[in-house]
């Protein structure tokens, strides 16, 4: 996926469809031998979970069609380092706002969510990865 753009066959303006902040999307003209590996994520009922490694070609809808609540999370894990660091000071000031994090599409849910979490909701081992205490 991420050396796709790279190939001889696309154009050199081209990031095969990649947009800033949205996740990676797989497509038939960019991707086509990856898409008999595309794993829809199953259905699932209210308090299930379901867990991929971010590597693996998986899918979600890109719009809730139901009528309850939808939520898809995604809960990195990264080496600490000067650019990672750097990036926690981005996302810490998006998280006492309530905003989507600095990589992802601006949505901001929950700006104006009335019981959201707050660095007091936050442990210590949780404000250090979230930027507020040093390491």
């Amino acid at each position: 996926m991420l050396l796709r753009p790279l190939q001889d066959d696309v154009p050199e303006e081209s990031l095969c469809g990649v947009e800033p902040a949205r996740a990676l999307s797989i497509s038939p003209k960019w991707q086509a031998l990856l898409l008999p590996a595309l794993t829809g994520i199953p259905l699932v009922e209210p308090g299930d979970t379901v867990w991929w490694h971010p590597d693996v070609v998986h899918a979600v809808q890109d719009r809730h069609q139901g009528q309850g609540y939808s939520n898809v999370m995604y809960i990195g894990a990264a080496p600490y380092c000067a650019k990672n660091a750097a990036y926690l000071e981005r996302q810490g000031q998006a998280f006492l706002k309530g905003e989507s994090a600095p990589d992802f599409a601006p949505e901001n849910y929950e700006v104006t969510y009335q019981g959201r979490a707050t660095i007091e909701d936050l442990t210590e081992l949780g404000k250090r990865q979230m930027g507020f205490r040093s390491w």
